[in-house]
């Protein structure tokens, strides 16, 4: 009988082993879904924009939004290696290499101190940038002579550029007018107006990131110059445009100003009024 029994149980167990191989296999699961590949590069952040202060009380010119001021008459007469002025701080211009330092020239202007340029090397460089990623809109007023009206060599007053004709103003021969004194439009070389040799005037540079309003000594020389300015050096250099091309300024520089914003008319007013007076320079409207 016990053998009987035994017998049966390994018949069950066959019979249940062969059912087993019979079930289908249970389906492995779905692999998850291939994630698709974007490849976007994240856009760059914006520029930080180019700090700018609120003069004290009392400034002779429009308090806020200055961005660099600097006066001939804070620096000390001989070669010029640092330029700077305690009413905006933290604003520097320099110039590290001795053939690069202009020459600070006593009372040359109605009693005032100019900055000469030699027109070889000499060249400042200052910790601001004007370029539109930073500075979207800016006015820029300067004092300066040149000891030249020639168009060639090709020489800056100001600018930052680094190809495609950014924010920079000086003396050019590729103005479609003829002017020799010009400014770049990002679009091309403008004309602006023609500078007599060792003639002092005083303009105001009114950049926005579509257009280009220009003044020499009170009155309105260009109007709605449309302009498309790229990306440029991320300094503001002073007797040249820079590192990239070789254009360096003959003649004198008595003041710069740099508003990081567009002044109003009384505003422009104010500061060409203050100037004209300063330095001698006559205001026609």
């Amino acid at each position: 009988m016990q053998k009987k029994l035994i017998a049966l149980a390994l018949c069950l167990l066959a019979l249940a082993a062969c059912k087993k191989k019979e079930e289908p296999a249970a389906a492995p699961p779905p692999a998850p879904a291939a994630e698709a590949a974007t490849h976007e590069t994240a856009a760059p952040p914006p520029a930080t924009p180019q700090p700018t202060v609120t003069l004290a009380a009392g400034a002779p010119i429009p308090a806020p939004g200055v961005a660099l001021w600097l006066v001939a008459d804070d620096a000390q007469p001989g070669k010029l290696a640092s330029w700077t002025n305690s009413a905006v701080a933290g604003v520097t211009a320099t110039a590290e290499k001795p053939e690069e330092q202009p020459e600070v020239v006593a009372k040359a202007l109605n009693g005032h101190n100019v900055v000469r340029f030699d027109g070889q090397q000499n060249m400042i460089v200052t910790s601001v940038d004007i370029s539109p990623a930073r500075m979207p809109e800016a006015t820029i007023f300067a004092v300066f002579s040149s000891k030249t009206d020639a168009k060639l060599p090709l020489r800056k007053l100001y600018g930052d550029d680094n190809g495609s004709y950014d924010r920079a103003a000086g003396l050019d021969n590729r103005a479609a007018n003829n002017h020799n004194y010009t400014v770049f439009t990002g679009n091309d070389v403008i004309g602006y107006f023609d500078i007599k040799p060792n003639e002092s005037v005083i303009t105001a540079d009114q950049f926005t990131k579509t257009e280009f309003n220009g003044w020499v000594n009170g009155k309105k020389m260009l109007d709605k110059v449309a302009a498309t300015w790229e990306d440029a050096l991320p300094n503001l250099y002073l007797g040249g445009t820079g590192t990239s091309y070789q254009e360096p300024w003959q003649g004198d520089l008595a003041e710069v100003i740099v508003y990081g914003r567009v002044l109003t008319d009384q505003e422009r007013v104010q500061v060409e009024d203050y100037l004209g007076k300063k330095y001698g320079v006559g205001i026609a409207r």
